[in-house]
């Protein structure tokens, strides 16, 4: 019965060849835009989180504080300073911690040949390029020698390579740092990083922390930064970390106040906020769009129960029931629904995968290399989503007119002109 209903649903539709394509071409592109809506959305929140966790992906920082509590004797509002003793208070006393390096920064000329600017130095160990998600584009990074011979040696940024050097290979040359000089022995990938707490790493050139101290004041650490060892250990880093400190200062271990402790990840949350609210207002519209289809669907198959209100009283006079009509109208919505959702959803990938990639921050940071931009794709979550919101508008569509076709009165329908 069922296949007999829907072969008679498939015949009218193509009895109404023209009426049926220009219905469905209003789904096609309800869907097709939806589609395309979707792809710049994930794409849209992919390229801003990529951005964000150019930082450092679980980077966790720790800057000095002063005590709002008492503790041992001390009296509150001291201030806490932090020392190289702190690292290795934190690599001793925290197991969570995976890496952790000091860093003293500062704001320096830099010279090579006749050009010179400051920009950011800063004083780190080895561990501070996998703390800091520091990809480079040639050469190395800052090795454990490095730090434990104190050699003159730097890693620096994409921009301050442009600046400094112009075109002219900077791996392996010389550059004067507050006039003391330093091989350049790597060069940072280009960042367009979104999120920092001090110097763009573009613009900053990164040393030895042991060589830094040999030429300034470095007994107090501007900050320390951390990885932890697992995502399992992030909701208590913080605690181990401000324990460990604590030791070592004599404060509170409840005093928040005494240090503070970034937690980066926590940030990735207003990503998160920001992609999800845009991704819901681009859906609204793209079922907007869609549901503009739905209606041209429920019109014309109002006005196809109209234009067959004869025929209908005549099947209902044989025999047919009122479900049997129902189905049929309802399968014949559902067709030119479902068609052309499957057509729009093959005009959307072919107009994705035409389009690519859209320009997105790679302009502000002049970058050209593309990995900034929101790369547009099919995702499986575009797909159930359209899907759902497909099926939904083709039963809603179709039920309508089903309905009133199913409610007709056969002797009424019969003498209809």
């Amino acid at each position: 019965m069922i296949r007999h209903i829907f072969s008679e649903a498939v015949g009218a539709l193509a009895h109404y060849r023209l009426r049926s394509a220009l219905t469905m071409l209003s789904i096609v592109w309800g869907v097709a835009s939806l589609m395309l809506l979707l792809a710049y959305g994930q794409g849209f929140e992919h390229a801003l989180t990529r951005a964000f966790l150019q930082i450092g992906k679980d980077l966790v920082v720790v800057f000095p504080g002063q005590t709002s509590l008492q503790a041992g004797g001390e009296r509150s509002g001291r201030r806490i300073p932090l020392e190289l003793s702190d690292v290795k208070a934190i690599q001793d006393g925290v197991p969570t911690v995976e890496a952790v390096s000091p860093e003293v920064r500062r704001f320096w000329p830099c010279t090579f040949n006749d050009r010179i600017r400051s920009y950011g130095v800063s004083g780190v160990y080895a561990g501070y390029a996998r703390i800091r998600n520091a990809a480079l584009a040639r050469g190395r990074y800052l090795s454990e020698e490095d730090v434990l011979h104190r050699r003159r040696v730097v890693v620096i940024g994409d921009n301050l390579r442009k600046e400094l050097f112009s075109g002219l290979p900077a791996l392996g040359s010389d550059i004067k740092i507050n006039g003391v000089r330093f091989t350049v022995i790597g060069i940072l990938e280009k960042k367009t990083q979104i999120s920092n707490y001090s110097t763009p790493d573009d613009m900053t050139a990164f040393v030895p922390f042991t060589t830094l101290a040999g030429i300034t004041d470095a007994r107090y650490l501007d900050d320390i930064v951390l990885l932890p060892a697992s995502n399992l250990f992030r909701d208590r880093i913080t605690a181990d970390v401000r324990a460990a400190l604590a030791r070592a200062h004599n404060f509170n271990v409840n005093d928040t106040r005494a240090v503070e402790i970034i937690e980066w990840s926590k940030f990735l949350a207003l990503v998160t906020s920001l992609s999800l609210g845009l991704k819901i207002l681009l859906t609204i519209i793209g079922t907007l769009t869609l549901s503009i289809g739905a209606v041209g669907v429920v019109n014309i198959m109002l006005v196809s129960v109209a234009e067959r209100t004869r025929e209908i009283g005549v099947l209902r006079a044989l025999g047919a029931r009122r479900k049997h009509v129902l189905l049929q109208i309802l399968f014949e919505g559902l067709i030119l629904t479902l068609t052309g959702g499957l057509l729009g959803f093959l005009l959307a990938a072919v107009l994705i995968k035409a389009i690519g990639s859209l320009p997105f921050l790679g302009p502000l940071f002049e970058d050209t290399s593309g990995r900034s931009d929101i790369h547009l794709a099919v995702s499986l979550s575009a797909l159930v989503v359209s899907s759902t919101i497909l099926t939904a508008v083709g039963v809603i569509a179709g039920m309508i007119p089903a309905i009133r076709a199913a409610r007709l009165d056969p002797v009424q329908a019969i003498r209809s002109e």
